[in-house]
């Protein structure tokens, strides 16, 4: 008798295994292309990214020597990485409160079934989907100075005076922001329209017995179970503030600012220093620090929000 309990034991031991190797393989199979694939776009190019760094690496120079940390000490030497670095801060402390709360402005509005709604999501969302460069470029003949630019020519015909949308380094910065606010503002209206839309409609019903108003049942059932949209939102906007290039790098290109120092940020550095004074080992060390930085702050982010939670 306890031979047999002994053999079936074993028997379903056995099968409990193969049951284990197939699904091992199976998971092999499918993960580790998709980790392979991680590792060669991701993880190898910021390890090759911190390993130029600590480089003297040039694209005309043929000999690279190790540095070790001389390009990040000039950084903080250097007087147009500190202005880029704080023009960063600035775009990200503008941008995403901008984008987060008029993108959830508007979604709240629209989940109200209002009329022409569908026309309202297109004429949001069509910034979106169009290419940064053209947009840029409008944005650049509007911002135009004297009354040559829409904007000016829309002041003046109201009775105000004209402004230096792009000659004045205070308002050039947030000008920039502007464009970059109006671009992205659709999508985040988008995804935050989705996910209203998917609150069951049976919690407004109960909250309008309980005798709530519209703000205490946006306050208390829309925004809690919207929560994690809004903080992919948050992350999102973050990365795309921190990482702006494009509408940057326009804006400086046959405009009347006089150096294009006033609204560089970091990826625009990363641009000069690697691409235009083909010093790779410095560009290499601005993009690293985009990278540490924009860890954080989303690490941060997502602290703050797990916090809230308890």
């Amino acid at each position: 008798m306890a031979k047999k309990k002994q053999s079936y034991l074993r028997g379903w031991l056995g099968r409990q295994g193969s049951i284990k190797r197939s699904q091992m393989l199976f998971i092999l199979t499918i993960f580790v292309p998709l980790i392979s694939l991680f590792i060669i776009i991701r993880i190898i190019p910021i390890a090759a990214t911190l390993g130029t760094s600590f480089t003297n690496m040039h694209l005309i120079r043929p000999v690279t020597k190790f540095v070790g940390m001389k390009n990040f000490v000039r950084l903080l030497e250097d007087k147009q990485f500190i202005s880029a670095f704080f023009n960063s801060i600035e775009y990200v402390v503008v941008a995403v409160p901008l984008e987060i709360g008029l993108g959830l402005l508007f979604a709240l509005m629209l989940s109200r079934k209002i009329k022409f709604e569908s026309l309202y999501e297109t004429l949001y969302f069509i910034p979106y989907i169009l290419p940064m460069v053209p947009a840029a470029i409008v944005w650049k003949w509007f911002y135009s100075p004297g009354s040559f630019g829409l904007a000016n020519y829309l002041l003046e015909s109201v009775g105000l005076g004209r402004v230096p949308w792009m000659s004045n380094p205070r308002i050039a910065l947030l000008a920039t922001i502007g464009i970059h606010v109006w671009k992205n503002l659709g999508y985040f209206m988008i995804i935050f329209l989705v996910a209203l839309k998917n609150v069951p409609a049976e919690m407004r019903e109960a909250s309008k017995v309980d005798g709530a108003t519209i703000w205490q049942t946006i306050r208390h059932i829309e925004l809690p179970l919207i929560k994690p949209i809004i903080l992919y939102g948050i992350v999102m906007a973050t990365v795309w503030s921190w990482s702006a290039f494009t509408e940057v790098y326009i804006m400086t290109q046959g405009t009347d600012i006089s150096t294009g120092a006033e609204i560089q940020v970091l990826i625009y550095r990363v641009f000069q220093e690697a691409f235009v004074y083909h010093s790779m080992g410095k560009g290499c060390a601005i993009s690293f620090v985009v990278f540490l930085v924009s860890l954080v702050i989303i690490l941060v982010q997502f602290k703050i929000f797990r916090w809230g939670e308890r």
